[in-house]
C-alpha cells in the first residue's frame, strides 16, 4: 500500500476520534419528537408465526446528541418485539442521537391466541426516557384466533398441502364419505393447499371468512365437492391474509381456488361469495394429469358470487359446464373470464369489466373458444354444447374486451342475446347472435367507477335485459329487479 494512502487512511481515522471525543450530550431534559405516536396494526392472526413489521423514527430536536432509555411497557411478556438501530430487545439503555438527527425503531407483533372467537385488543407502549423527560408511543393490534390449516402432504409436483375432507386413515387405506363444515365462528386460514379429496365433501357456511397465505389455495380434487352457500348479508370471502390497507386491493396475494371434475348431479355451488386478490379467482377444469377426459358431468355453480382484482384470471374454464345468475368478474391481469375447450354454459346477468392498472394488458376480458392444449403438448378441440349468454355486460379499457376463437371440427352451440359489448369482433352471425336488436355494441355502459359497476341512470343497459330464471329475481345486492331488467349483475336504483 502506497505511504500516502496510508497516512490518509490514519488521517481519517484521527478525524473520526477527534469527532467522537469531541461530541457533546446534553444533559438538558430533551422532548423527543416522534413520526407517529400510535402503530396500529390491522387484525393479526394468532396462530401464525410470523408477523408483518412496521417502523418509525425518532429525532432529537436538540442540537446536541442526547442518551435515551428506550422500553416495552409489557416488557418480555409483551407481544410486541422492538428494534432500536439494528439491535432487538424489549429495553436499551443510553441509546445515542445526535443533535438534530434521527434513529429507527422497528415493531413486530405476534399475539398468543386469546381463546376467544372475535378480534381482540391488544395494547402496549414503548416508552423513551430523555434526562427525565418521558416520551411514549401507543403499539395496537386486533388478534384474532383462527381454524388453520398447514401442510403436511408433500407430493412430487404437487404444491404441499394438507387434507380438509378425505385423505387416507393410519392404516393407509382412502377416507370416504367425510363432510367437513366450516362455520363463521372461527375465521379459516389457508397455509399451502387444503384439499377436498374424491368422494368427500366441503360444506362452508353464510358469514364464513376464508384467509390464504402467500401461494396457497382450495384444491376440490376430482370427484370432491364443495358447496359454499352464504347470504345478501352474510357473504362468504376468500381472500389473503394480508389485512393492513395497503393489500385491500392488491392483486396475486394466494394461489386460487383449483375444483377438478365430478359426476353429475353433484355439482360444486358458490352462492353469495367473495373472491379477492388470487392469482387465479376459480379455475375449473378436468384433471391435468388426464387430458382426454371428457367434459366434468358435474357444474360449477356461480350463483351472485363476486371475483375481483386477479394478476392472471378471474374465472379459467377448461371442459368444465358452468351455470350462473348474477354474476361480477372484474380488473384482471390478463382474462377477467377465459372459456376453453369443452363446455356447456349457461350465464345470466353476468358484468365482465377489466379496467386493470397495475401494467399493460394485450388479453380481453373475455374469451371462449373451444381448444385447449393438454399436459401432453396436443392441442384438442372439443364440443360446446346447449351454451346460452344472455343479460350481461362485456367491457373495460382496451378497445377490444370480447372474443371467440373457435376451431373446426367439433359443435359449437352458443348464442348471445341481450347484452352490451365492447369489441371490433363481428356479431353479425344470426345463429350465435339471434336478435340483433338485443347487442348493443361499443356503448359506454356508464357504471359508477372503473371499480364500481353499479349503473348511472344515463347507462344504455337499462331495461334492456329479459326475465329468464327465478333466480335472477333479485341482483348482487339483493335489490329486485325490474321488468325487464337490466343487463349486467347490478340493477339501477335511482
Amino acid at each position: 500500500m502506497p505511504h500516502r494512502l496510508i497516512l490518509a487512511l490514519f488521517a481519517g481515522l484521527f478525524i473520526l476520534a477527534g469527532c467522537r471525543k469531541d461530541l457533546r450530550f446534553t444533559e438538558d431534559g430533551v422532548t423527543l419528537d416522534f413520526s407517529r405516536d400510535t402503530i396500529l396494526f390491522d387484525t393479526v392472526f394468532t396462530t401464525l408465526t410470523t408477523s408483518v413489521t412496521k417502523r418509525f423514527t425518532v429525532r432529537n430536536p436538540d442540537a446536541n446528541a442526547v442518551k435515551v432509555d428506550i422500553a416495552l411497557a409489557g416488557g418480555a411478556p409483551s407481544p410486541f418485539r422492538i428494534n432500536v438501530d439494528g439491535l432487538s430487545g424489549d429495553s436499551f439503555e443510553d441509546v445515542e442521537i445526535l443533535g438534530k438527527d434521527s434513529i429507527f425503531v422497528f415493531v413486530e407483533v405476534l399475539p398468543a391466541a386469546g381463546g376467544v372467537n372475535t378480534p381482540f385488543l391488544v395494547e402496549d407502549f414503548i416508552r423513551f426516557n430523555t434526562n427525565g423527560v418521558e416520551g411514549s408511543v401507543l403499539l395496537q393490534v386486533w388478534g384474532q384466533d383462527a381454524v388453520v390449516y398447514r401442510p403436511d402432504q408433500f407430493v412430487q409436483g404437487f404444491p404441499p398441502f394438507s387434507y380438509i375432507a378425505g385423505g387416507f386413515d393410519q392404516n393407509g387405506v382412502q377416507i370416504c364419505g367425510e363432510t367437513v363444515v366450516w362455520t363463521p365462528e372461527k375465521p379459516i386460514l389457508i397455509l399451502g393447499y387444503a384439499v377436498v379429496d374424491s368422494c368427500n365433501a366441503l360444506v362452508i357456511q353464510p358469514g364464513t371468512r376464508i384467509y390464504v397465505h402467500g401461494g396457497g389455495g382450495l384444491w376440490v380434487y376430482k370427484y370432491g365437492r364443495i358447496t359454499a352457500q352464504g347470504l345478501v348479508d352474510q357473504p362468504i370471502v376468500f381472500q389473503g391474509d394480508r389485512l393492513e390497507p395497503a393489500y385491500q386491493d392488491l392483486p396475486g396475494q394466494w394461489d386460487r381456488i383449483w375444483i377438478n371434475e365430478g359426476e353429475a348431479g353433484q355439482d360444486n355451488v358458490f352462492e353469495h361469495v367473495q373472491v379477492r386478490n388470487a392469482l387465479i379467482g376459480i379455475q375449473c377444469e378436468t384433471f391435468p394429469l388426464d387430458p382426454l377426459a371428457p367434459t366434468s358431468a358435474a357444474k360449477l355453480v356461480l350463483n351472485n358470487v363476486s371475483i375481483r382484482n386477479c394478476s392472471a384470471a378471474g374465472i379459467l374454464s377448461r371442459n368444465y359446464r358452468i351455470s350462473s345468475n348474477n354474476l361480477l368478474v372484474a380488473d384482471a391481469g390478463q382474462f377477467c373470464m377465459a372459456l376453453t375447450g369443452g363446455g356447456e354454459y349457461f350465464f345470466n346477468h353476468t358484468t365482465v369489466s377489466n379496467f386493470w392498472s397495475y401494467d399493460v394488458r394485450n388479453d380481453p376480458a373475455f374469451l371462449l373458444t373451444n381448444t385447449y392444449q393438454g399436459i401432453d403438448g396436443v392441442v384438442q378441440v372439443r364440443d360446446i354444447s346447449n351454451s346460452t349468454f344472455q343479460n350481461g355486460i362485456i367491457h373495460g379499457a382496451n378497445s377490444n374486451e370480447f372474443l371467440i376463437e373457435l376451431e373446426a371440427g367439433a359443435n359449437a352451440q352458443y348464442t348471445f342475446t341481450n347484452f352490451l359489448l365492447r369489441t371490433d369482433q363481428p356479431t353479425s352471425d344470426p345463429v350465435h347472435f339471434p336478435d340483433q336488436s338485443s347487442i348493443i355494441r361499443n356503448l359506454n355502459p356508464a357504471f359508477v367507477g372503473s371499480g364500481d359497476q353499479h349503473l348511472t341512470a344515463a347507462s344504455p343497459c337499462i331495461d334492456r335485459g329479459i326475465f329468464s330464471t327465478i333466480e335472477a329475481l333479485t341482483d348482487l345486492d339483493g335489490q329486485p329487479r325490474g321488468f325487464p331488467p337490466d343487463l349486467g349483475c347490478y340493477e339501477y336504483v335511482p
